[in-house]
């Protein structure tokens, strides 16, 4: 609303020279000014009346959506069984939420302590929690958690996860400690008994492998015999092999040649592959098999084909069941156990290295038991005298370093032979 101007209601002039116009004039104005301060005051204080009562409206509601916020995150916190904690190192204080008191069925009205939490923690867990607290004052960045156990008042045991992480200022001083702790113990009893279950099924699977393997073994056992009854003299040939080559590869596993190429899986291998390395023999006739005499060269030549028709019909098998290690292995040692160290072997010439490891032990096993055996050409020969012709091909057609393992264990071989002979 315009008010109009002391001078216009007066009718008058500034500039008139009486002394009491003036004052009046000066009246005036200051009435005006007056009435203009007291209405422009009414109306800032209306305005901040209005701004008040809008901001208190929006605090309000603020303040009711925090509670709101608030109690759902203790709810939740409530059910998840999930409590929060903190501690400052500059003031020495220390803040539990009310789910950590829960949890430590600890009375509220009792101040968060060391001391309050050492009493609920198992007296049997409370060193290794000592330890953890020492290093909490270190950690930086990544959180760290550990499980310990608590001791209730009634005697109950609860599991808890302590997840923490410390703030440290610029030179590594510890700032601020944070974290959580949850009951974890319906988990960790379903964990146990899942740890138990698996142990169970663990111990039946074994078990049942043991019984297949078994199973396997008497097969492969019983295939290979049938193999070998045409001749008479091979008699429990290869129960002994795959006993002297489960030994020397598990002397080799401790060589350091070896070491990183032989483990234990690989000696049960080779035991039960072994029995086929000369499988193949049964596509060899009669006439050449059981010869009493020195084969004619086109007769070992012949008898050098035992070791591809072995490997063939291994890898038919093969096909079906890919990645088979116990197959694979087979394959190897019927092609390869008649190689030699120097590549004058067959039916490759392969030398060195080139011929797979399980080949080279089985030819050593071959050679000592052929050696000590009768055969339909030879009188059996004595450990002594086996053992220093295998020294004699060492480095020429058999390994060197397996040589000597084979003669620093020669007691334990002569040992078999005369229990599986």
């Amino acid at each position: 609303m315009d008010m109009p101007f002391p001078c216009d209601v007066l009718g008058g002039s500034l500039n008139d020279g009486s002394k009491a116009a003036s004052e009046l004039e000066l009246f005036a104005i200051e009435s005006y000014a007056k009435e203009v301060d007291d209405r422009l005051d009414k109306e800032l204080l209306k305005k901040l009346i209005l701004d008040h009562a809008e901001a208190a409206r929006s605090l309000e509601t603020a303040l009711s959506a925090l509670s709101v916020s608030e109690a759902r995150l203790k709810e939740a916190n409530r059910i998840a069984l999930l409590g929060y904690w903190d501690f400052d190192y500059r003031q020495q204080t220390r803040h539990w939420s009310e789910s950590m008191y829960e949890i430590l069925e600890a009375d509220h009205s009792e101040p968060p302590s060391l001391d309050l939490l050492l009493k609920k923690i198992h007296p049997d867990d409370r060193g290794m929690f000592l330890e953890m607290r020492k290093s909490m004052a270190k950690k930086d960045k990544d959180a760290a958690m550990v499980r310990f156990r608590l001791l209730m008042d009634d005697g109950r045991v609860k599991w808890v996860s302590l997840i923490f992480r410390t703030e440290t200022d610029r030179d590594g001083r510890p700032l601020l400690s944070k974290g959580t702790i949850q009951d974890i113990t319906k988990i960790k009893m379903a964990e146990d008994k899942l740890e138990e279950y698996s142990k169970h099924l663990e111990v039946m699977v074994e078990e049942k492998v043991r019984e297949i393997s078994e199973s396997q073994m008497a097969t492969i056992f019983a295939l290979v015999k049938l193999s070998e009854s045409r001749d008479d003299d091979t008699g429990a040939h290869i129960e002994r092999t795959a006993a002297f080559c489960r030994l020397l590869a598990s002397k080799a596993m401790d060589h350091p040649d070896y070491s990183d190429k032989i483990d234990e899986k690989f000696v049960e291998t080779i035991y039960k592959a072994s029995p086929l390395h000369d499988i193949g023999k049964v596509g060899i006739p009669d006439s050449i098999l059981l010869k009493p005499g020195k084969l004619t060269e086109e007769e070992f030549a012949h008898m050098k084909q035992h070791v591809i028709i072995g490997y063939r019909t291994i890898a038919e098998i093969e096909k079906q069941y890919k990645n088979n290690e116990f197959l694979r292995m087979g394959m190897e040692i019927c092609r390869y156990h008649h190689e030699k160290w120097n590549g004058s072997g067959y039916p490759e010439g392969i030398s060195g290295e080139d011929i797979p490891l399980s080949a080279r032990i089985m030819a050593i096993a071959d050679i000592y038991d052929a050696l000590r055996s009768k055969r339909v050409y030879k009188e059996a020969y004595s450990h002594e005298k086996s053992r220093d012709i295998i020294v004699s091909y060492r480095g020429t057609h058999l390994d060197p370093v397996l040589v000597d393992l084979f003669v620093g264990s020669e007691k334990d071989s002569e040992r078999l032979f005369d229990e599986l002979s």
